[in-house]
């Protein structure tokens, strides 16, 4: 019988405590994320700043300036950039 009420003793001594371990467990976690967010909103920042530089910069170079003209060749119905097919009866389905 003195096991069980042991065991009880201990069963309640936790339950009283849980809650203040559970308090003192959260408050730690917010203080860390306190003190990391700072750091990990700046890294991201510089982070982003220099994808964005870079991107420009190798943009820049690929594509044409704004006073190049038209890019698109000339849409003339039989020009020069027709697109050629082969006459004749070879590959032809019968209708």
């Amino acid at each position: 019988m003195d096991r069980i009420f042991e065991w009880l003793i201990k069963l309640l001594f936790l339950v009283i405590l849980a809650p203040v371990l559970v308090g003192i467990a959260l408050q730690l976690i917010v203080g860390l994320a306190v003190a990391v967010l700072p750091w990990l909103i700046a890294l991201s920042v510089i982070a982003g700043l220099a994808a964005g530089i870079s991107a420009g910069l190798v943009l820049r170079r690929r594509l044409a300036p704004p006073d190049a003209g038209p890019l698109l060749p000339p849409t003339t119905p039989l020009g020069s950039y027709r697109t050629r097919r082969p006459r004749g009866s070879v590959g032809r389905r019968l209708v």
